[in-house]
């Protein structure tokens, strides 16, 4: 199963299924493939169905995500650039213990660290109000000074 295929049936059924899940956390080249489409694609519906995806099957007593499935997710829908996706990423972050330590803060400002502030600030929802006090607390930490390199088109993230 290809990268192709698969949009094609999710473009069809709006589902991503069990095979093209397996695909992606055990194809490496399908993961690196998926990256380069949305460098040039902006298929924004198919990259919030593979969060869900994966965040249901975090979520779920017998599902298996890695917190590098969850971050490829997160990236790739970062790659669209709407700030309203940062609580998106949020959510993914605070799914459990694991997840909050281990899914990178700096998917959650792919929008830039004041503009996902700004977003935070006036979003009015209760956990609007914990993203930012994070957010604002790693920015002064330093944890965006290397944002750019990190959302670099140029090299792949950590975590593939």
């Amino acid at each position: 199963m290809n990268l192709q295929e698969i949009i094609i049936v999710f473009d069809e059924t709006l589902e991503i299924g069990p095979d093209a899940i397996t695909e992606f956390q055990t194809n490496n080249e399908l993961r690196k493939d998926l990256l380069g489409y949305f460098k040039s694609n902006e298929n924004r519906k198919f990259a919030l169905g593979l969060l869900d995806k994966f965040s249901k099957l975090r979520r779920n007593e017998n599902g298996i995500a890695s917190i590098e499935d969850l971050m490829l997710a997160s990236y790739v829908l970062g790659q669209h650039n709407h700030v309203e996706d940062s609580s998106e990423i949020w959510k993914v972050k605070c799914i459990d213990f694991d997840t909050y330590c281990g899914v990178d803060v700096q998917l959650v400002v792919f929008a830039g660290v004041d503009k996902t502030k700004a977003y935070f600030e006036t979003a009015g929802y209760p956990e609007a109000n914990s993203a930012l006090e994070y957010i604002s607390e790693c920015d002064e930490c330093g944890d965006f000074d290397n944002l750019d390199e990190y959302f670099s088109h140029n090299k792949l993230p950590w975590f593939l």
